[in-house]
């Protein structure tokens, strides 16, 4: 069962990395490189975490030792990334305000898609 929940979730990621690089194709043939720039931002983030992920599928056998090294490591991107979108408001960059909504934006999907998979929240 374990490790139908592990494929399911890299299978998410994978499906999700490819349509969102699909999308980016679009927006490219359409020459809406801002939007296409934001979604490579968004592909970039299931990659990191489907690496992350398989990381701590090897570094550990207990389930709840790699959901708890998946949820700190999403917990400090997180962070990381609210913090950067307040310094962006604060100096009116709209641009980055973009690019750190819309990485928080994945991280949301991922973690809420992880919870439905596992069945426990991250």
């Amino acid at each position: 069962m374990e490790s139908e929940k592990i494929q399911t979730f890299i299978n998410y990621l994978d499906q999700r990395t490819s349509s969102v690089q699909e999308d980016t194709l679009r927006l490219i043939a359409d020459n809406r490189r801002d939007e296409a720039n934001f979604e490579k931002i968004r592909t970039n983030i299931f990659q990191i975490v489907k690496t992350i992920f398989q990381a701590s599928v090897r570094v550990s056998q207990e389930e709840s030792e790699r959901v708890r090294f998946l949820d700190t490591k999403l917990t400090l991107f997180q962070e990381t990334w609210e913090s950067h979108l307040t310094e962006a408001k604060e100096h009116g960059d709209d641009l980055k305000i973009v690019q750190e909504q819309t990485r928080l934006e994945a991280l949301a999907e991922i973690r809420d898609t992880f919870q439905k998979i596992w069945g426990e929240s991250l």
